[in-house]
């Protein structure tokens, strides 16, 4: 494993995914597979759209690689992280081309050509997109929900901001993905002929919902010290691959780092993505380390630089990426403050509850004209969260608003009710909490 070259058959392997994910989107889909997004048995659609980039990356930075099998599955690649439709990706292939293209430029004119051509080919594509496309997709600028997972993360961090909630028990507390309803096979249960989702999968359907950003994950998950270890080792690993000079070690690197600005594809496990980012992060940085590399028999060289070198950089470099992944928050700060604020005044709410009922509430609210969502989080003492509403709130004459709470388990809860604004633009931030109620309540 101290070769690039041992990275290089992971295009195999995303050549049959992307194979399984087409006879699979044929299968279930009737009419037009092309108007909907690909599918895959366990791949998520963002996952798909990486594992296409990645492969895409392998082709191009190949070195002395057959010409056939590197068409071939790059092809199948671009297909798979077009059809996909999944925007994060494209992060992703820019940065991986980009740093490929800056460590090779000077000895590999054709890795240039090659990049080049396949960013031609990506953006005629995208240019040409029917409307009823899956792939016109792309030109959507949304978050899909990912200012409020922001938030979640971020208000996790408050309660815990040393040592966070705990590894892979952040789902509890993403308001909008827990709940009874998140323990979802990825294709509905009938393809797997199972009645509904197994139990010991419902037991555990939180430790794989992740708040779409690296650092704000981090910082809910393992709080600030967790976070700058974490991120003090990417760095190093940049640092690595870029001294490495190899254009493959460095597309990967630095694609995985990009698109932790909208996800987490460094943690693990995952769907093969992280696992192929540490294992070029350790190749990286073993090529750091040597006096020569040789790459199917040819001699690359590079400048030295010592293991321990690398520690008084890495801090730098991860500092570049926390202002990168944080960029939501930079952006937030210039967003106006807005003048007339929601309240959250009364709530009509019995303090003992029956257990498995719904109850019929009422909520009276101060709110300006606009958009705002409801959230509400029951939790237990030392318990898990559990999400009981869900609506979106208007500005109304009288103030109240009827809701109806979810039933829940005996026990006693902390109910907070909060309230977002529901700003979808162009930019990115983080859907805010603008106000918050909070009750104790009583489940028998």
């Amino acid at each position: 494993m101290g070769r690039p070259a041992a990275l290089r058959p992971a295009l195999i392997g995303y050549a049959l995914v992307a194979l399984t994910a087409v006879v699979t989107t044929l299968l279930l889909t009737t009419g037009q597979p092309f108007s909907t997004r690909l599918v895959h048995p366990y791949y998520t659609s963002v996952s798909l759209g990486l594992a296409g980039a990645f492969g895409l990356l392998i082709a191009a930075t190949w070195r002395g690689g057959p010409l056939w099998w590197r068409v071939t599955g790059g092809t199948l690649c671009l297909m798979m992280f077009l059809w996909s439709a999944s925007r994060g990706p494209l992060i992703a292939l820019i940065a991986g081309l980009a740093a490929a293209l800056l460590v090779s430029a000077g000895r590999r004119w054709w890795a240039v050509l090659l990049g080049v051509l396949a960013l031609g080919i990506l953006v005629l594509t995208l240019q040409q997109a029917g409307p009823n496309s899956v792939i016109g997709r792309f030109k959507d600028s949304t978050l899909n929900g990912r200012g409020i997972y922001w938030a979640d993360a971020l208000a996790a961090a408050r309660t815990h901001p040393w040592g966070g909630v705990g590894p892979y028990q952040l789902g509890p507390y993403l308001t909008t993905q827990y709940g009874p309803d998140s323990c979802q096979l990825w294709l509905p249960s009938r393809v797997y002929h199972l009645p509904a989702c197994p139990p010991l999968l419902n037991r555990i359907r939180g430790a794989w919902l992740i708040a779409h950003n690296t650092a704000f994950h981090l910082l809910g998950e393992t709080g600030i010290i967790g976070l700058s270890g974490w991120l003090a080792l990417m760095g190093a690993a940049a640092l690595a691959a870029w001294r490495s000079r190899d254009p493959l070690i460095n597309a990967l690197t630095w694609a995985t780092a990009a698109i932790g600005l909208v996800d987490t594809p460094t943690f693990v496990p995952n769907f093969g993505h992280a696992e192929l980012y540490w294992l070029a992060s350790g190749i990286g940085i073993a090529l750091s380390t040597q006096q020569q590399g040789v790459d199917d028999g040819e001699s690359v060289g590079f400048t030295v630089m010592p293991p321990w070198q690398l520690a008084p950089a890495a801090p730098l470099i991860a500092c570049l990426l926390l202002g990168y992944f944080t960029l939501p928050l930079w952006l937030e700060s210039l967003q106006p403050s807005a003048t007339n604020r929601p309240v959250l005044q009364a709530l009509t709410l019995p303090t003992r509850l029956t257990a498995g009922e719904n109850v019929t509430v009422f909520l009276k609210a101060d709110v300006p004209q606009g958009q705002f969502m409801l959230y509400g989080l029951a939790c237990l003492a030392n318990g898990p969260c559990r999400n009981v509403v869900q609506t979106a709130i208007k500005a109304s004459l009288s103030g109240w608003t009827r809701l109806t709470l979810k039933g829940l388990p005996p026990g006693h809860y902390r109910l907070r009710l909060q309230l977002s604004d529901t700003y979808h633009g162009t930019q990115l931030r983080v859907e805010r909490p603008v106000a918050k109620l909070v009750r104790v309540i009583d489940v028998e």
